[in-house]
């Protein structure tokens, strides 16, 4: 990746944002750091983020609740904080230095108005919210009108620049003033230290050299296709300088360069905002919905970097092309750290093209997909990518009429598609999904999904999904009335003979069955090491029979029954039994059952004990820095004598433990050798605890304790920002308790 403005900043692995852990009394979810939660897999991002559920607030926390159609359950990790009368706040506290904020918010539908926000207690300014790009209603492709019922898509977000930067500990509210619009629904915050505005590069031409004018309504768009042509004749790159341009129709580009100051200050809008190869279709051809006449052929050595593009669709007309980036782009093209919202697909590409690299970008609050590689489309890497609350698939390759292959989405986050899927491969050959984390999907689909389906080339060759991690994926389909899997295969075209290879898959909190078979056969599918952590009905859906083999897929905390078969005793005998294989012996059939969590209902694997005793004692530990000779291990290694220390001059520094399955915590424990003089730390439980300052006095031991609320995770992370002692975090000891 080359450096650009934001992802300059320091980077975080964003696994998910929560996790929902199971319990025998049923779910509590439970805020887990997001690179914790899912080490090394997932997208880095320069923000950290605070569920408003987790923070200081007075109004009413709304879920759990995994229902479709619900406020909650559009939610991010299921629950949210409703502000419903003046003088409601939620009150996050900042765990690094920031100077911005991005938070996700609901409001009732054709309602706008702000709410005010506060730092240090002060009042800063009031945001402006609306109803605008939310509130969907019907059937798809959906409508606007609230008499069609059904209403869904409650959520977008908005963002500011802060002005100056504040430190870690510094309190950041969102209150309902007199005059702010209620209610409000706060679901969760984006906190980051956005770099300076870049400065224009040598060897450049400025979209305003040709006319452009920033932060007016005037239409842009000639002055950026003059600037494209003149950049590209003279082999110079197009540069937009921070403000906002209004784009009356798409930019079409080939073999130039765009770059921005960075996505919090170059913003392309308009109805039509967008940039695009050659090759696209027209839309609509009606005044309604102009397009541009499409260029022939296919764009290749278009980079586009450090921009946004914020439109202003709020509705879903499929054969309107009101994308953010779209068209052919091949030939070693690169669109890297844009900002992508408010447009129908934030990338939709329509090959047959070859050699595309697309990382590091935001994609939110679309009406349709986030990103679809759309026939014939090759050697593409699709990398570091971060997507929450698209209105479709959040990631897909389409082989319509001609195959996807040789595609790879990796490293992503993809939160929260309010329709269909996290990810989804519909035909094609040679394709691999690897080291993503989804999380959150809603309806008519799961997280993970692998099919023949919408007239695609039938898959070949062989489909790789590998070290992917999924989390309350998996719904009840709103048409189907029965579960659809966290990883599902449909052969609803025709039966799945290409070769499919899932390895080191964990499925964590299913909402209902983890893996599925629909349609058709799946004849080639390969299993190895398949964690399922908590299913809400089983841990197999068999609606066709699958065949392949099984190795090491352990389930647990299942709900129903291992496997839902009503298609006979050979239905799953196809599927070669390598050993290691656990938790999934029990069968069911019979009408839908709804989902249990946590429970031994219909004889299922229960969940596990709650160990007792020191819960971190010689678990696995890992930290975000350490010097040499003062590994993390020492933490956790039952030796007051020994610690861990974090690199020097560094703060934040974290800490981060993997009880190895999921535990309930209530107390730690922590301690510095029983030698060492006085001193203070401050820290924070990352999502659990706000940051404290604690006193370790060795006339009482060198020991501080910190309660916490009964916390239900797999995983804890410390995150220490101020030492009177030494300029680095230090324990010797971190002992976690369940009372």
């Amino acid at each position: 990746m080359s450096p650009s403005s934001v992802f300059n900043a320091p980077k975080i692995r964003f696994g998910a944002l929560a996790l929902a852990v199971i319990t025998a009394a049923g779910v509590t979810i439970a805020a887990v750091p997001a690179d914790a939660l899912a080490a090394g897999r997932g997208a880095t991002v320069p923000f950290l983020e605070q569920e408003a559920e987790n923070a200081a607030t007075n109004g009413s926390v709304i879920g759990p609740n995994r229902a479709a159609g619900t406020l909650a359950g559009e939610a991010s990790g299921r629950k949210a904080v409703t502000l419903s009368g003046q003088g409601q706040y939620v009150e996050f506290t900042l765990t690094a230095p920031a100077n911005s904020i991005d938070f996700r918010y609901s409001v009732p539908d054709f309602a706008g108005g702000t709410i005010s926000l506060y730092v240090g207690g002060t009042h800063q300014r009031d945001l402006a919210l609306t109803s605008k790009y939310a509130w969907y209603y019907g059937s798809y492709p959906f409508t606007n009108n609230p008499a069609d019922g059904r209403a869904h898509h409650f959520y977008d977000e908005t963002r500011a620049l802060l002005g100056t930067s504040y430190p870690a500990g510094t309190k950041i509210k969102l209150q309902a003033d007199a005059g702010d619009v209620t209610p409000v629904t706060i679901d969760l915050a984006d906190f980051e230290q956005v770099a300076p505005a870049a400065t224009r590069p040598a060897n450049s031409v400025s979209v305003t050299d040709y006319g452009a004018t920033a932060d007016d309504p005037s239409d842009d768009a000639g002055a950026f296709d003059a600037a494209v042509a003149a950049g590209r004749s003279q082999g110079k790159e197009v540069w937009i300088p921070a403000g906002t341009f209004t784009l009356g129709h798409h930019v079409t580009v080939d073999r130039v360069t765009i770059r921005g100051a960075g996505p919090w200050y170059s913003v392309l809008t308009g109805p039509r905002a967008g940039i695009f190869g050659k090759g696209e279709p027209e839309s609509c051809g009606t005044p309604t919905y102009p397009g541009n006449p499409a260029v022939p052929g296919v764009s290749s050595a278009v980079k586009l970097f450090d921009f946004a593009i914020i439109g202003q669709v709020d509705a879903r007309v499929d054969c309107d092309q009101s994308n953010a980036v779209g068209g052919a782009l091949g030939g070693g093209s690169v669109v890297q750290n844009l900002w992508l919202q408010h447009t129908k697909v934030g990338l939709w590409l329509d090959g047959p093209f070859d050699g595309l690299t697309v990382s590091g970008n935001r994609i939110l609050d679309q009406t349709a997909d986030g990103l679809n590689l759309h026939q014939g489309i090759s050697n593409t890497l699709v990398t570091n990518n971060f997507l929450r609350n698209t209105g479709d698939d959040g990631l897909a390759m389409w082989s319509e009429h001609e195959a996807d292959h040789h595609n790879t989405f990796s490293f992503n986050t993809v939160l929260l598609p309010i329709l269909a899927n996290n990810i989804a491969v519909y035909g094609g050959h040679d394709n691999t999904v690897s080291d993503n984390v989804v999380a959150d999907n809603l309806d008519q689909g799961g997280g993970l999904h692998v099919a023949n389906r919408f007239s695609a080339v039938p898959l070949s060759g062989t489909t790789t999904v590998a070290r992917n991690t999924a989390i309350r994926t998996g719904v009840l389909d709103s048409n189907w009335q029965f579960g659809v899997g966290a990883l599902w295969f449909d052969g609803r075209d025709s039966a799945i003979t290409g070769r499919i290879d899932v390895t080191d898959l964990d499925l964590q909190d299913n909402n209902y069955e983890a893996i599925q078979f629909i349609d058709s056969a799946t004849t080639d599918v390969h299993f190895t090491n398949v964690r399922i952590s908590g299913a809400g009905t089983f841990a197999w859906q068999i609606q066709a029979k699958p065949t392949g083999s099984v190795k090491n897929v352990v389930a647990t905390g299942v709900g129903r029954a291992g496997v839902y078969n009503c298609m006979g005793p050979d239905a799953m005998a196809g599927l070669a039994d390598q050993g290691g294989n656990s938790g999934w012996t029990t069968t069911y059939c019979g009408s839908w059952p709804s989902p249990v969590y946590g429970s031994d209902n219909g004889g299922t694997t229960t969940t596990p004990t709650q160990p007792t005793g020191n819960l971190a004692l010689h678990k696995t530990v890992s930290a975000s820095g350490s010097q040499g000779g003062f590994p993390p291990a020492n933490a956790v290694d039952g030796d007051a004598n020994s610690y861990w220390e974090s690199t020097n001059n560094a703060f934040p520094q974290s800490l981060t433990v993997d009880f190895g399955t999921t535990v309930s915590v209530s107390r730690l424990v922590l301690k510095l050798p029983p030698s060492w003089g006085a001193r203070t730390q401050t820290l924070s439980v990352d999502g659990v605890k706000a940051s404290a300052t604690y006193a370790f006095d060795p006339s009482s031991g060198n020991t501080a304790t910190v309660s916490l609320p009964a916390t239900s995770t797999r995983t804890l992370r410390l995150i220490f920002t101020g030492n009177s002692g030494w300029p680095a975090g230090q324990l010797s000891e971190l002992e976690a308790y369940s009372s």
